[in-house]
């Protein structure tokens, strides 16, 4: 039997609790500053918290009810986070979209530095709710949704460059290849919004993800020129290698996008200066950033035979043991091809094609596809056809000097679809197709990329007009 009592037991766990207090007071008390200027040796923990720049008013913007709510729940921030993680599932697949919005604010209260919340729940807001939805219109505000979530994530957490590139990646992404980017690029400038008009019928931007009105390429290349500044200043992304050379190419990405849109729009005073940007932005500032490659040797992808020799002695490798790293990481990227585009499409020669192009596709669906005539020989071939043939004779000029040019994609796509509409012109016209005409050799050796220029050359062709 035990030798002491309810009352000795009692009083023996009291002070054990205190005696364990004590400690606990000593290195979490909040640390103070003297008269002199000197911190006191209370506040241990507090102290070295300021010192290492680890406490949360370090990290970004500090929201005063997550400490609270933090504070309440003694401990169980875990499960309570989990059950809230569950509601808001619950509340999506119920198509409780309001529900859901508050259950996703109320999660972030709890945990407002696990960057995978942020990352996870801007995602589902942007891509999977925002696809719930029927009308363009309801999808953007979701689309919208999403980014701001993120970009409060950016406001919390100051020190983490991720989080800036993903605002970067979602504007980029969701209003330049989804679906509706067709749409989504026009919202992003002219948000259908009321509430942000300018004026009575002149719609404006959303202030709190375009403040400037800008395109969307460059708004997020401004939030990518962030992340790799934070990444610069702080570190935290703590990655090296393949993630890193990609993670570090975002801004140069989105201004070759931009560059890209602009013969699409007709911009064509536009098309040569935002090329040369890119160009310069990918190889002058991408391409002289220093990377880490396998057992951390570095290497600069836009390298000089002197930049090896140099990067080699540094390393404390041979000049063949470096120029073979560099070789994998051009290939990683496509540095070679990103910086071939680049340099061609600056060029006057591509400016052109371009340009006859799109006046072509202009003709064809303004009605001005057909030839003017009596009905005898005497005719002259219709404005979408002159166009047509000065673009394809540019490009196969390009063709001609670029022996890889077709290896991108994008480029076949564009002179298949070129020919497609030539094609159209004649069928119009009552007239055959030439033996022979500049693409004809590409058009043939690309069979399966016929019906996808033909479904393309359909698409666009809907609405023009016909005599």
């Amino acid at each position: 039997m035990s030798r002491i009592n309810s009352r000795q037991r009692k009083l023996l766990y009291g002070a054990s609790i205190l005696l364990l207090l004590a400690p606990i007071v000593y290195l979490g008390f909040p640390s103070q500053q003297s008269g002199d200027g000197d911190a006191s040796r209370l506040g241990l923990l507090s102290q070295k918290r300021r010192q290492y720049e680890l406490g949360e008013a370090t990290l970004g913007n500090v929201d005063p009810s997550s400490s609270a709510i933090n504070l309440v729940l003694l401990g169980l921030r875990g499960p309570a986070a989990t059950w809230l993680h569950m509601q808001a599932i619950d509340h999506q697949e119920r198509k409780e979209w309001a529900k859901l919005r508050s259950t996703v604010d109320s999660i972030i209260l709890l945990q407002p530095h696990y960057v995978q919340i942020w990352k996870f729940q801007g995602w589902n807001l942007a891509y999977n709710v925002s696809r719930e939805w029927d009308k363009v219109d309801d999808r953007f505000y979701w689309v919208k949704e999403g980014i701001k979530f993120l970009q409060e994530g950016t406001r919390r957490n100051q020190t983490i460059p991720i989080l800036f590139h993903d605002v970067g990646e979602f504007v980029q992404k969701k209003m330049g290849v989804s679906d509706e980017k067709k749409f989504f690029r026009e919202f992003f400038e002219k948000d259908p919004d009321p509430r942000f008009a300018t004026a009575p019928e002149l719609p404006g931007p959303d202030p709190a993800i375009n403040p400037n009105g800008l395109d969307s390429y460059l708004v997020a290349h401004g939030w990518f020129e962030d992340a790799n500044r934070k990444d610069d200043e702080d570190g935290v992304i703590g990655v090296k290698g393949m993630t890193h050379v990609f993670f570090r190419q975002g801004p140069a990405k989105a201004l070759i996008d931009f560059a890209g849109t602009r013969a699409q729009k007709g911009l064509f005073a536009e098309h040569i200066p935002a090329w040369e940007r890119a160009y310069k932005s990918w190889m002058d500032e991408y391409g002289r950033m220093d990377f880490y490659g396998l057992d951390d040797k570095k290497y600069r992808l836009n390298s000089t035979e002197d930049d090896l020799k140099t990067l080699a002695e540094e390393n404390g490798i041979t000049v063949s043991a470096q120029r073979q790293l560099w070789a994998q990481n051009l290939d990683m990227t496509n540095f070679r091809q990103w910086r071939d585009i680049t340099n061609l499409e600056r060029g006057e020669q591509m400016l052109e094609a371009r340009r006859s192009f799109f006046l072509a596709r202009e003709a064809y669906n303004g009605g001005r596809g057909y030839d003017v005539g009596d009905g005898t020989q005497n005719f002259q071939i219709s404005e979408a056809q002159k166009y047509l043939e000065t673009a394809m004779q540019k490009w196969q000029e390009l063709a001609d000097a670029n022996q890889n040019l077709f290896l991108d994609g994008d480029y076949l796509s564009e002179c298949m679809l070129l020919v497609q509409y030539y094609d159209a012109v004649h069928q119009q016209n009552l007239r055959s197709l030439p033996a022979t005409f500049p693409l004809k050799a590409v058009w043939d050796a690309n069979v399966y990329e016929q019906s996808e220029a033909k479904r393309t050359f359909l698409i666009e062709t809907k609405g023009r007009k016909v005599q």
